[in-house]
This record gives structure tokens, sequence and C-alpha cells, in this order.
């Protein structure tokens, strides 16, 4: 009877320490920029009516009284301090900082078990995996580090640059039927404060 006993108390135990696993929420769609809802975005029309809309300053992001990003214009960046930058070199950065922080207006996921695919208004398509391991991408103004991973029913994804500035953007799901992206921005100089977009479905 005891031995009976303690095999009908385990079984309970297994049942109740072990939940249902839950896959990773479906952000598969079209998404369009609602930029009256966003901290920082463009019209959210066309890109031919307002081709300059939304284009964020690299140093300080465009808000008053932020330093600029080490390594974006500041002397000397994390990587190399103290080092000078030459002009060129410089450019691309902001460049591609720049590209990274411009409001993606236009936006399709698409979404399997094992990576997320973004594809971007200019046609680009670009495939994420989703086992939180470095790869490299080619972006428009240069080649990034990338970590993707699922988080608690979030998209987490970190684009690492050469001079220790990194981006980290979190996708959610909002209710009825939204996306929410904050972007996080570390090193550098200075503490930011996140950024965060809305996405409205688009039928």
């Amino acid at each position: 009877m005891r031995v009976r006993f303690l095999l009908a108390s385990l079984v309970v135990l297994g049942a109740v320490a072990v939940p249902h696993a839950q896959g990773p929420v479906d952000l598969s769609g079209n998404w369009r920029l609602n930029a009256e809802a966003s901290d920082v975005g463009g019209t959210g029309g066309d890109e031919g009516e307002m081709p300059t809309a939304g284009r964020v300053p690299v140093g300080g992001l465009g808000m008053p009284g932020r330093q600029p990003l080490g390594g974006y214009g500041s002397p000397g960046g994390p990587a190399s301090p103290g080092a000078a930058v030459d002009p060129q070199t410089r450019k691309q950065r902001m460049e591609l900082l720049r590209e990274l922080l411009e409001p993606v207006r236009k936006l399709s996921i698409v979404q399997d078990s094992s990576a997320v695919a973004f594809t971007y208004g200019d046609g680009r398509t670009v495939r994420y995996r989703t086992n939180g391991k470095a790869e490299r991408h080619q972006a428009v103004n240069g080649v990034v580090e990338t970590e993707t991973r699922w988080k608690k029913n979030r998209l987490v994804r970190e684009t690492s640059l050469d001079d220790g500035v990194t981006i980290e953007e979190t996708f959610t799901l909002t209710s009825p039927r939204g996306l929410s992206v904050e972007i996080e921005i570390g090193g550098g100089v200075g503490r930011r404060k996140p950024i965060k977009r809305i996405y409205d479905p688009v039928e």
C-alpha cells in the first residue's frame, strides 16, 4: 500500500512539474509602421511622400542633451579607446548605424520552427536563425553580427557593430492584433531611453 501511495504521489508531482510545452507566438504577416503611436518614425506613408521623414541623426538619436554613440562621431569608441578614426571609416559607420536605426515602414515576417525571415520595403529578405547563435549578415552599408532567440513569447534580435555598439530589438505581439518593437542601444557613451515602434497589420 505504501509503495502504491508513493508511486501515485510521484505521478502527480511529475504532472505538476512539467508544464505543457508552448511554441513561440506567430509574428507572421505584413506590417505597416504606425508613426503616430511610435516614439520615432516617419509619416507612415509611401516612401515617395517624404523621403527623409523619420531619419534618425546618429549623434544622440535626435534628442537634445544626448551624447553621441561611442565610435560614431565621438572620440575613441570602446573597440579602440583614444584611437583616431579616419573620416571615411567614420562615415561608413554612421551610414550603417543610421540604416539600422531607420524606422522600417513596411515589413513582412515569415517564421518556422528554426528561423524568422524579414522582408523589407526595398525587397531584401533576411533570414535569422532563432537558436541564439551568432551569425553574420550583409546590410546595405556593411556587415553586422546578430544573435536571435525567443524569450517568453518575444523575439529578441541583438545586432553587434565592430566598435562595441549593440542594438537589441524585442518584437512582441500586442492585443488585439499589433506588433510592438522596442529598441535598446548599448555601448558607446551615455545611457539612452529605449525606442518603441508600433506596427499595424496590413490585410
